[in-house]
């Protein structure tokens, strides 16, 4: 096991250091209403410590049966901007890890980021790269604390990226007052703190029904009030991003998961009333938070054997991730009711299901999650 330390400190060794960071951060803002579920990140360390969570460098790394997975674009947009901009190519590394050769072959993911929420940079410690990056990210990213980088010789070189999105929904969810009985791939079932619109808002929160966007659904055939399968675009109006949530089966990779649900999307019928939520349809969603360390050890203290890179080492490939999804607002108001009684449909998501956020209008997502169990969310409070 590591040491313990590292999930605080990078510590840097060897006479020559190449450091390949990337960090992200993701909020959703928030004000909570009636019972709190805590704001506390249901983890925050070191990825060694998970259980049932795996971090992806790339998207077409399989799906392990009974485990989350989850992928953001910031490694990989560290990676393409090394390529670019120092090794002048393909990275190439002594050994030939696997890992380095998907990363190559990946589509850069750059351009399908909204540019106000990427920073990259690369280049050598002797020529001020390390005083260029605090100051960019103090000028673009003011909240964001400066990295450091203890110990780097000045014949070092290091490649970064920041990618931070803040998505606040045009309207706020309700807090829900119950708990959420999640159920994982292999059936254990545990109570977790959700948002959404319950049973309880029937009838009521027009406004608020025509926020998410039924993208695609199928009817469980044992209970047709019930979605077997179902994408939503949880905020229809939410500029330049989007975040979407698909009730799927998962598929050999995220990439294979992700095509499969644009599939579904692009083949849909027209839904009812523009895809809106009915006036009795229920959309419960867990509440996420959490922040993730994670090293690409298969990828640290090789050689560089690029023309351009020779003797040097990659010392360090991390990966800082932050994420949190709740209510996004403030309180909410009520609006008339009025009285037909369709049959409701119910969009729960108290089982595996894939999250994943992109430009809107864009091909390529920079956040994609698998959820199979509940390592990562919020327990409702006992």
């Amino acid at each position: 096991m590591r040491d313990a330390a590292r999930k605080r400190t990078v510590l840097f060794v060897g006479l020559i250091v190449v450091v390949v960071l990337a960090g992200a951060g993701f909020w959703f803002h928030w004000g909570w209403q009636g019972p709190l579920p805590s704001a506390v990140p249901a983890f925050d360390g070191d990825s060694h410590l998970l259980k049932a969570t795996d971090v992806f460098a790339t998207l077409d790394t399989p799906i392990r049966a009974g485990k989350n997975a989850v992928w953001c674009a910031s490694f990989l947009s560290a990676w393409k901007t090394l390529e670019t901009d120092l090794a002048k190519g393909p990275i190439s590394l002594q050994g030939s890890p696997q890992l380095a050769a998907s990363l190559n072959a990946a589509t850069d993911p750059r351009a399908q980021i909204p540019p106000e929420s990427l920073y990259v940079a690369a280049g050598w410690n002797q020529k001020g790269i390390i005083a260029q990056i605090s100051d960019d990210l103090k000028r673009r990213f003011p909240a964001k604390a400066r990295p450091t980088f203890p110990g780097i010789r000045p014949d070092s070189f290091v490649a970064y990226a920041y990618l931070e999105v803040s998505l606040k929904f045009s309207i706020p969810y309700f807090q829900n007052r119950k708990p959420m009985v999640f159920s994982d791939s292999g059936g254990k079932k545990t109570e977790l703190t959700s948002f959404g619109v319950g049973e309880e808002d029937a009838y009521a929160y027009f406004k608020l029904r025509g926020q998410p966007k039924v993208l695609f659904k199928t009817a469980d055939k044992l209970n047709i009030s019930r979605a077997a399968e179902c994408v939503l675009d949880l905020d229809c109006n939410s500029q330049p991003n989007q975040i979407v949530l698909a009730l799927t089966e998962p598929r050999a990779s995220l990439a294979a998961t992700l095509a499969a649900v644009e599939e579904q999307v692009a083949s849909a019928k027209p839904v009812a009333d523009s895809g809106n939520l009915g006036p009795n349809d229920v959309l419960l969603v867990p509440d996420i938070v959490w922040r993730i360390s994670h090293r690409f050890d298969e990828l640290e203290g090789r050689e560089f054997t690029n023309t351009a890179l020779k003797g040097q080492r990659m010392d360090v490939a991390q990966q800082d991730i932050q994420f949190c999804l709740n209510r996004g607002g403030a309180e909410l108001k009520s609006e008339a009711k009025t009285f037909f009684r369709p049959i409701p449909t119910y969009y729960v998501f108290d089982r595996p299901f894939l999250l994943y956020m992109k430009k809107r209008g864009s091909a390529q997502p920079y956040f994609v999650m698998w959820v199979d169990n509940v390592e990562l969310f919020g327990k409702w409070p006992t």
